[in-house]
C-alpha cells in the first residue's frame, strides 16, 4: 500500500465539516505518541479562549480528534514517514491544519 500525502488533511477536513461548522474556536492541539507503539499518548489543548474549551466541552469534536490522532499516528508510523510520533494540529474556525514536527519543537510549543 502506498502513502496518501492527502489522507491526513482529508480525514481532518471531514472532521472540521461535522463539529465545526457553527463555532468559531481557534487555538492549536499539540500531540505526543509512544514512538515504541504508534500509538497516541499526550495531547495539550491550546485554545485561545475559555469560550472556546466552553464550545467543544460538550460535543464529540474532543473524543473524535483523538481518535483520529491515533489513526494518523499509526497510519503515518506504518508508512515511515518522518516525525511520525509528534506534531500540532492548527484550529482556526472551521479549519484544521497538521504540521507532523520533531519532538523538540513540539516541547518548546508545549512549554511557551
Amino acid at each position: 500500500m502506498t502513502y496518501d500525502s492527502t489522507f491526513d488533511q482529508t480525514r481532518l477536513d471531514q472532521l472540521a465539516q461535522q463539529h465545526l461548522s457553527d463555532t468559531n474556536i481557534s487555538g492549536r492541539i499539540l500531540f505526543f505518541g509512544d514512538p515504541e507503539e504508534n500509538r497516541l499518548d499526550l495531547a495539550t489543548w491550546q485554545l485561545d479562549n475559555e469560550e472556546d474549551y466552553e464550545a467543544i466541552k460538550g460535543s464529540d469534536f474532543k473524543f473524535q480528534m483523538m481518535e483520529l490522532l491515533d489513526t494518523l499516528l499509526t497510519y503515518r508510523a506504518q508508512h515511515g514517514q518522518p516525525n511520525a510520533s509528534q506534531g500540532v494540529v492548527h484550529v482556526d474556525g472551521q479549519a484544521l491544519s497538521i504540521e507532523w514536527l520533531p519532538t523538540t519543537e513540539v516541547e518548546a510549543m508545549r512549554n511557551s
